[in-house]
């Protein structure tokens, strides 16, 4: 009898601390391109490893299709520190030709620099650099970009800001500017949110100004893998009757090495 009520005491306890597991938090995350082109301010934690794995279809009028995927790798090396290593294959088909290829490898680290307050927001910075890829999809010349990132949280929801610049050669259509408003919200009693977001693309020498908008979810299988999509278009073709819309798909698995985490020595038990 004592035994079963100890029994019943644990599996209550166990069930009441199951939801808030670290693991579980995952589905909240706004990495980038999974699904939004915004992202959080938060990165990996310490000593976990992530892997991510999406692409983004898109079909623009004239009977042009595009495809853009990445498998990126990144790790939390330091408190507040990450760090990741990427590669971007594409693919596009247009008037009955196609041409696909690895456009870039990247690498980035962010890092972030405070955590949110009770009036400041969690601040983050963010570089990347890219090198030309292989086949006829790569980048012509190497790329780079600074961004800065901000995360408050309002309620349940979270906001996000980010700005950023971006360094290319004249072949790869110059140096722009980018910025973006995002959101996440959980949903339901069960682990899964939904995001959104507005992107700004704007040329550094002038030109056209690109603006996106995407609606997307999260949604956490497992304690440590969490399937993500959602819907794109480009609004600002919206005027000229063009019809540029896409779906993004991915799927991310957090994981850890055993051998890279300390875990102290047990000490005997003494016996009397």
């Amino acid at each position: 009898m004592i035994a079963s009520r100890r029994a019943t005491r644990l599996l209550v306890a166990v069930i009441g601390v199951g939801g808030p597991l670290p693991a579980q938090e995952d589905f909240r995350a706004a990495d980038q391109d999974r699904p939004l082109r915004v992202e959080d301010a938060y990165p990996v934690k310490f000593l976990e490893w992530e892997w991510e794995l999406g692409t983004r279809l898109m079909v623009a009028d004239g009977g042009r299709y595009m495809a853009a995927g990445v498998l990126e790798i990144k790790t939390g090396i330091a408190r507040n520190l990450q760090v990741g290593l990427e590669a971007e294959p594409g693919w596009e088909r247009e008037a009955g030709t196609s041409a696909a290829g690895i456009e870039a490898f990247g690498g980035h680290a962010l890092y972030n620099i405070t955590q949110e307050g009770r009036r400041a927001p969690a601040i983050s910075l963010r570089a990347d650099a890219w090198s030309p890829g292989v086949g006829e999809r790569r980048m012509q010349d190497a790329r780079a970009r600074v961004r800065a990132i901000l995360t408050r949280s309002h309620g349940r929801a979270r906001v996000h800001v980010n700005g950023a610049y971006t360094w290319a050669s004249a072949s790869d259509g110059g140096d722009w500017w980018s910025g973006g408003l995002g959101f996440d919200y959980p949903i339901g009693l069960f682990s899964k949110a939904i995001l959104g977001d507005v992107y700004v693309e704007a040329p550094a020498g002038g030109g056209t100004v690109r603006v996106w908008t995407e609606i997307g979810a999260r949604f956490q299988l497992t304690n440590s893998t969490v399937f993500d999509f959602g819907l794109t278009s480009r609004i600002d073709e919206w005027a000229d009757g063009a019809a540029n819309v896409g779906l993004v798909v991915g799927l991310s698995r957090a994981f850890g090495i055993p051998g890279l985490v300390p875990v102290p020595r047990y000490p005997d038990p003494r016996i009397d």
